[in-house]
């Protein structure tokens, strides 16, 4: 049976999963919220990573296009640490994260609370 103490980056010990969740987002944040994150880069516009569509049959163009933004970013793919936060906050039903469109956040339970959105995680 595993443990769910850690120690923090403080040295402190806690076994409160919530307290765990915390730690670890604002670990995440000061990693991926830097220009080391493609999506961070200056001069770059956020809304690419969060394309409307409004015709159903063009999404899979738009979020393939949007995806591709994220290729070759160190901190994207479902092992990143993007997705890692991801899962961490509630679920997101739009833009691209980590190189995740919704759909596929949904089909893998990839946020705090999928249940709420009609989804088994």
């Amino acid at each position: 049976m595993s443990s769910h103490i850690v120690a923090s980056s403080r040295h402190t010990v806690t076994s409160d999963p919530a307290r765990q969740a915390a730690q670890r987002l604002r670990e995440l944040d000061e990693l991926l919220l830097t220009p080391k994150a493609l999506c961070r880069k200056p001069c770059t516009d956020p809304d690419d990573w969060f394309p409307i569509v409004e015709d159903p049959t063009k999404y899979d163009d738009a979020y393939e296009a949007a995806t591709k933004l994220c290729r070759g970013c160190p901190f994207s793919g479902l092992a990143g640490e993007c997705v890692e936060r991801a899962r961490l906050q509630p679920y997101d039903p739009i833009g691209v994260i980590g190189g995740t469109d919704p759909k596929l956040r949904r089909q893998l339970g990839i946020g705090a609370d999928i249940q709420s959105y009609g989804v088994a995680a």
